[in-house]
């Protein structure tokens, strides 16, 4: 009587949205994985170029050298902020692309899916329809019988 809830068609789309889903996620992961490397690069890269400017400020034999020392402390990280910036704009232009590339690999097999889950939908809609009226109308000559 009661309709079955999970049918072959909506397991069928749940399991081609997860696995969607799935791919989505690892590749947002792997643009993840990759900013947080070139973040880990930025903080060496700033680092290393600190400890070279203290070593020259340390290493400063007349005033030219030591204004020379000073001043790049001034402005930190100029080169290094720059190869960060091509560098983010090169993974964040990968994983948009690699993003788009996913989604429509997957959009063919889920608008098929989405498809049929309409299709049973209507389906089992129509069968109900037509059971009720069957029900109605044995009803209504019960119902006239009596009178």
């Amino acid at each position: 009587m009661f309709p079955q809830f999970i049918t072959p068609a909506i397991k069928s789309q749940i399991e081609i949205l997860i696995t969607l889903y799935t791919d989505l996620n690892q590749r947002t992961l792997e643009a993840l994985q990759s900013l947080s490397e070139l973040n880990m690069q930025l903080g060496r890269d700033l680092i290393a170029e600190m400890g070279g400017n203290v070593q020259r400020l340390m290493a400063s034999k007349d005033a030219t050298q030591l204004g020379a020392a000073v001043s790049a402390q001034l402005t930190p990280g100029g080169a290094a902020l720059q190869n960060y910036q091509r560098h983010l704009v090169d993974i964040l232009s990968r994983a948009n692309s690699s993003l788009a590339q996913t989604a429509a690999t997957h959009m063919p097999a889920v608008r098929r899916a989405a498809n049929n889950v309409a299709e049973e939908i209507m389906h089992q809609a129509s069968e109900q329809t037509a059971r009720a009226a069957e029900q109605m109308s044995k009803y209504q000559m019960a119902s006239e019988l009596r009178h």
